[in-house]
């Protein structure tokens, strides 16, 4: 369904994982019904306490005060056999004055004995596309993230976004989907109509409110950008800075890079193969980048949905060889002091003192040249 629709469906099937893209086309049919009858009422169905015979019995009773209703049934996937079958039975000829939005969390092709298979919900789309729609909401695999970005920007703003932009907001906010539909109407409440979202508007809008993780600091610091770094530490220390926290995430990134240099020297082709392959979900740069985490610590053996973000896109990989294996091991002494001066407090940890450490740690190979990274 699109925003331009005169005339909505009577039933709505809404399936899948991603509840956020669900409500956001509920709310666009709701909107699209309330248009054409201004005074419809809102009923849901509360799997808590509700009684599902009296609920349906609402369906087909005539309203005295509205003269249209919206029913609303979330968690479809819930509703048992007798509940499914009263419901089957209304579904059949669905009252001319009210309008039924059925929300499962199945997916739509699921060879299972689901809901979305026992209301027949595929055939009678297919009958009667004028009375019945369907739409599948399947939260992507990571890897998919900017490309399902680039869709739903389109098609629940009205907007349009790059899929290099697209890939520095998801830099930004990470993979959850959540997390993106709160930033992306954030974004939303703030341009023009239609108005595309770039680079200039995500870091001014998002980059500017969002607060910054010491994991943010560590990626930085293993691609050796010190300005970066800066930036990231000016955020940590504007709300509550724990140095504990960020000591142990630094040494944990600096810990897997060198374990990640480690298997290179034990296993090239692992690493070269890594390197070499490039593209959305390979074959061969998964295995290899599943083998690496796995020698970095990172990934265990059934992780291999976690590839994408904590090796490839992460780029770890690349970061490992920027430094040699004295220069980490001269990086992880130094945290291991800093943790004990921190803990003794014979180290402050304040923001010069965090900023001249990070200073060292991007600098590392130059102060090793000048003999003065001890």
């Amino acid at each position: 369904m699109n925003k331009t629709t005169v005339k909505p469906a009577r039933v709505y099937f809404l399936s899948g994982n991603d509840n956020v893209g669900k409500q956001q086309y509920r709310n666009r049919v709701l909107n699209s019904i309330s248009s054409l009858f201004p005074q419809s009422a809102v009923v849901r169905f509360d799997h808590a306490d509700g009684d599902f015979s009296a609920y349906t019995q609402d369906m087909l009773t005539q309203s005295l005060f509205q003269d249209t209703r919206i029913f609303i049934i979330a968690h479809g996937e819930q509703l048992g056999d007798k509940e499914l079958k009263e419901l089957n039975k209304i579904l059949k000829n669905p009252p001319d004055d009210a309008f039924i939005i059925i929300e499962i969390c199945e997916e739509k092709k699921s060879t299972g004995g689901g809901a979305l298979r026992k209301l027949q919900a595929e055939k009678r789309v297919q009958a009667s596309p004028e009375i019945y729609q369907s739409a599948d909401f399947q939260r992507p695999p990571d890897y998919k993230v900017a490309q399902w970005l680039t869709s739903q920007v389109s098609s629940l703003f009205g907007r349009s976004i790059s899929k290099t932009d697209a890939d520095f907001f998801i830099d930004l906010v990470g993979n959850d989907i959540d997390l993106l539909y709160s930033e992306l109407q954030k974004i939303d409440i703030h341009l023009e109509p239609r108005e595309a979202i770039t680079r200039s508007v995500i870091e001014q809008i998002v980059g500017s409110s969002r607060q910054m993780t010491v994991f943010e600091l560590a990626s930085e610091l293993g691609k050796k950008d010190f300005a970066r770094a800066l930036e990231i530490i000016n955020s940590l220390f504007a709300t509550t800075f724990f140095a504990p926290s960020m000591t142990a995430a630094l040494f944990r990134h600096f810990w897997a890079l060198l374990r990640i240099r480690k298997f290179g020297q034990t296993s090239p082709g692992v690493v070269k193969t890594f390197l070499r392959s490039r593209g959305y979900n390979n074959p061969s740069q998964n295995e290899a980048a599943l083998a690496i985490g796995i020698a970095a610590g990172l990934l265990k053996g059934g992780d291999s949905r976690k590839v994408y973000p904590v090796i490839i896109a992460s780029g770890v990989v690349d970061q490992a060889q920027k430094y040699s294996d004295e220069e980490l091991c001269q990086i992880i002494r130094w945290l291991l002091e800093f943790d004990a001066g921190v803990k003794t407090g014979r180290v402050s940890a304040d923001q010069h003192e965090v900023m001249m450490l990070c200073f060292r740690i991007a600098r590392v190979s130059e102060l090793r040249k000048c003999d003065i990274a001890a």
